[in-house]
């Protein structure tokens, strides 16, 4: 499973989010492995530097992810693949795929998108209602993940009314969380290019965790999530709970105090959340490795049909909800592959086209004299330079 590439992509989408937001590298990365190994060049090498594998082992580092992900308790991963007959999908392409829901797309929108949707809802536990494509006569191929992941706390927190007397949130009445653990070390605290970062470590009681991360006020996200992905993944020190606490002074990590206890213990006061986010990746197509695949101009996926197609959408759904009792978040991430076609404009016109013997007259234009008048039966050949 290629974590650290997975994680370095996550970190560089997180690295240009504004606001509120979620989002899934791990929906992201299989599906441009998968048009890594299918694309032509120029963009089948910007792909291939995008996911951080070389294009040949792409279909089946897709593969090995997407089964890795399906294997972890609490996490369901799906492949959709839907194309329209008229695509002529090779056999050998499809027979390359890892292993993934084959659908037909009919070219009527009141027809595919239901089946898109039906997907989306049924791989995500319903957390995902509709699947985030456009449906149109001329788009010929769908690729997309479902990813749905749940979770419940080892120890629950209890619900409380929170107001902040400070910050952005001052005098708010917030649906708040409280709970109290003996594990001093469910809090550490690293120095990052961020600045001071305090992350909780909220375990689940399937393995998976959710990392809470409070920055200095006024760091933004794109600044702060980054540096939190390189903090989980071992990248920077830091200085656990109980070494905090052995130090006796008062910490100089956000939202961090000493506090008076009957025992050493670890307090958290936090919030419920639930967050949903639309994302068009092609506003990321430099990081993504998708600015080649998606000029329309030409075809970039002569492995996948005979017909000319490019990537005409790139986006995702995304959900996430922290309660006392659990964590659960799913995405959608879908890929779709339109035909490549003469640009239609609004405006109409005339098109001459000499393409047979042909003659000329040569016209003094004030007088009309004729200067020389001609046919042409045997026209130049093209020469190669």
């Amino acid at each position: 499973m290629n974590v650290a590439e997975v994680n370095a992509m996550t970190a560089g989408w997180a690295g240009r989010v504004h606001g509120t937001t979620v989002l899934s590298g791990a929906g992201v990365w299989p599906l441009l492995a998968i048009l890594a190994a299918s694309a032509d060049e120029p963009g089948r090498s910007e792909l291939a530097d995008a996911v951080g594998v070389p294009a040949d082992d792409g279909m089946e580092a897709a593969r090995q992810m997407l089964k890795a992900l399906g294997d972890i308790d609490g996490i369901d991963a799906a492949l959709g693949v839907w194309a329209q007959e008229a695509a002529q999908v090779y056999p050998e392409w499809a027979a390359q795929l890892p292993p993934a829901n084959v659908g037909q797309l009919t070219g009527d929108p009141s027809v595919d998108k239901p089946e898109l949707d039906r997907w989306a809802r049924d791989n995500t536990g319903g957390l995902i209602e509709h699947c985030p494509v456009d449906v149109h006569p001329d788009l010929m191929l769908v690729l997309a993940t479902a990813l749905a992941l749940r979770t419940t706390w080892v120890q629950k927190f209890s619900d409380d009314q929170l107001k902040p007397k400070h910050g952005a949130w001052a005098g708010r009445r917030l649906a708040g969380l409280n709970r109290t653990s003996r594990d001093l070390d469910e809090l550490s605290v690293a120095d990052t290019d961020a600045g001071p970062l305090s992350l909780a470590r909220i375990e689940g009681d399937n393995g998976l965790d959710v990392h809470l991360v409070l920055a200095e006020e006024g760091q933004p996200p794109s600044d702060v999530l980054p540096a939190a992905i390189a903090v989980v993944g071992g990248e920077w020190p830091v200085r656990t709970g109980a070494q905090l606490l052995d130090a006796g002074d008062e910490p100089s990590a956000p939202g961090v105090r000493i506090v008076s206890a009957q025992r050493p213990s670890l307090s958290i006061t936090t919030v419920r959340f639930s967050v949903r986010s639309e994302h068009d990746l092609t506003e990321h197509a430099e990081l993504l490795g998708l600015q080649r695949v998606s000029r329309s101009r030409e075809g970039h996926f002569s492995r996948i049909a005979p017909v000319a197609l490019y990537l005409g959408q790139a986006r995702q759904s995304a959900v996430a909800t922290f309660s006392a009792t659990g964590f659960e978040a799913a995405a959608v991430t879908a890929m779709g592959l339109s035909l490549v076609s003469m640009p239609v404009y609004k405006a109409r016109g005339l098109q001459l086209t000499i393409d047979r013997p042909f003659g000329f007259v040569a016209v003094h234009r004030a007088t009309g004299l004729v200067m020389f008048a001609g046919w042409v039966d045997d026209p130049e050949p093209w020469q190669d330079e």
